[in-house]
């Protein structure tokens, strides 16, 4: 079989973004495709090691934001070259929250879907899910296709993503073991007065609020 055929099947880019209790998540998507029109449902594919995709599997719902050609290349790193089993994505990002759900500002349309069903494969879970809402944004662009990103979109979004990787390395302070205590939610690397073992039980990282347990000491 030829795989690279299935290449000239294009799609669009999506942000999809979802909540486990208050944390908000989210990844990109490209396998998106409306199904029915009454009532209006879409089909979603995920990939069965994506966090975001369990995550859906307990809340039942999920947002969709539309990607244009002009998007920042960052958007696309931000959401799919990390996992948000680590990382807030969405604090890298200018988004708002509707009824509970993550969007981009930056958008061509927005969607609010409910999960009807789901059709689990070795590889991949499909959602069929109904829209229970959908806006058109405030973007006058085209839809980013995934042919565009394989075609010339690809090397800009992995120029942003090193540069916000070597930014975050260039904040990282040493203590005196070359070490530091790193966020593994955020990325929030402390560098306080107090020794980080001897902070209180009840403190939490200034960025995200998650407790220590979340710290890692790493190498530098």
């Amino acid at each position: 079989m030829n795989l690279d055929a299935l290449y000239t099947l294009t799609h669009g880019l999506y942000v999809l973004g979802a909540c486990k209790g208050e944390r908000l998540v989210g990844s990109i998507v490209d396998a998106v495709m409306q199904t029915a029109n009454k009532p209006v449902v879409i089909s979603l594919s995920c990939s069965n090691t994506s966090y975001t995709k369990e995550c859906i599997e307990e809340s039942g719902e999920f947002s969709l934001s539309v990607l244009g050609k002009t998007i920042n290349p960052f958007i696309v790193a931000n959401f799919g070259f990390q996992t948000s089993r680590k990382v807030d994505k969405w604090q890298n990002v200018d988004y708002e929250l509707i009824d509970g759900l993550p969007y981009l500002k930056d958008n061509l349309a927005i969607f609010r879907c409910k999960v009807l069903q789901k059709i689990v494969f070795d590889s991949n879970t499909l959602f069929v899910a109904e829209v229970i809402m959908a806006e058109s944004g405030n973007c006058p662009d085209k839809p980013l296709t995934y042919l565009d990103y394989r075609s010339y979109f690809k090397n800009d979004v992995m120029d942003s993503f090193k540069k916000h990787i070597e930014g975050k390395e260039s904040k990282m302070t040493k203590d005196n073991n070359g070490k530091k205590w790193v966020c593994t939610v955020c990325g929030y690397v402390y560098d306080g007065d107090v020794p980080f073992e001897e902070l209180p039980e009840d403190w939490v990282c200034p960025l995200c609020g998650v407790d220590k347990t979340l710290f890692e000491l790493q190498e530098v």
